[in-house]
């Protein structure tokens, strides 16, 4: 009796894996690495990114800090000029949308109270961007004759005999200091009160002889970048109680 020949059959071993088998589990845990990878870049950088937003926004508010301070500090002062040779005392201030000039007792770049400072805020946009910057010119207040020059550059009598000032442009110089840069929008606001008889500051002063100054100073910043739980609108606003202070 002849036997018929079985067939061979090869057998899997077992616990062991195929080469596409570890190509496959090599390509997928290549993926996840750098899945992880990419994903913890992104953080990284989400991290720097806050990190540098909250340094700026802590800056930004230690300069309104000082600002209140040095707003806060302002004197009326009127300056003793002529127009027409007829003798005038005229409030050193100014008040635009995009800048104000006063005179205040506290230095912001000294951080120190003493003496009288002619103080400029002003808004300037960058030649390369759209981006704005809060500029500082800050300078000892200078005599009555040096401010009919740099000041009071031109003089004339308006209505009811009020002497009407115009004020040179806020430009940078060479000493300009940056307060805060890199901010979408920059403006300026003034709290005038009317008197009881609601009369402008204008017509007010023509009876009392000397134009005060306003109430109060807002301004408002608007920034390039926020955060979740930064705002990127901000603002002081300081009220004026000023002394009257002649030279």
């Amino acid at each position: 009796m002849s036997l018929l020949p079985t067939a061979h059959r090869a057998s899997r071993p077992s616990g062991g894996f195929t080469l596409m088998e570890l190509l496959v589990s090599m390509s997928l845990m290549g993926l996840v690495a750098v899945a992880i990878l990419f994903g913890f870049r992104i953080g990284t950088n989400a991290w720097a990114k806050g990190g540098a937003t909250l340094d700026r926004f802590r800056k930004t508010q230690g300069t309104f800090d000082l600002l209140n301070r040095q707003i806060g500090s302002m004197k009326a002062y009127y300056s003793k000029q002529k127009v027409k040779e007829a003798p005038v005392e005229l409030l050193l201030f100014q008040g635009t949308a995009v800048g104000m000039r006063f005179v205040s007792s506290f230095s912001l770049r000294s951080r120190s109270a003493g003496g009288l400072w002619l103080v400029e805020y002003f808004a300037m946009k960058s030649k390369e961007s759209e981006q704005m910057s809060l500029m500082l010119n800050e300078t000892s207040l200078p005599q009555d004759n040096v401010l009919s020059q740099s000041v009071f550059r031109e003089l004339e009598v308006g209505e009811d005999n009020i002497p009407v000032v115009r004020f040179p442009e806020f430009q940078a110089r060479p000493d300009s200091m940056p307060l805060v840069e890199n901010a979408r929008e920059i403006q300026f606001q003034y709290f005038v009160p009317l008197s009881p008889q609601g009369q402008s500051p204008a017509q007010s002063a023509s009876a009392a002889g000397k134009q005060p100054l306003p109430q109060g100073v807002k301004i408002v910043l608007r920034l390039q970048e926020s955060g979740p739980v930064l705002v990127n609108d901000l603002s002081v606003v300081v009220p004026i109680h000023a002394s009257v202070r002649q030279q």
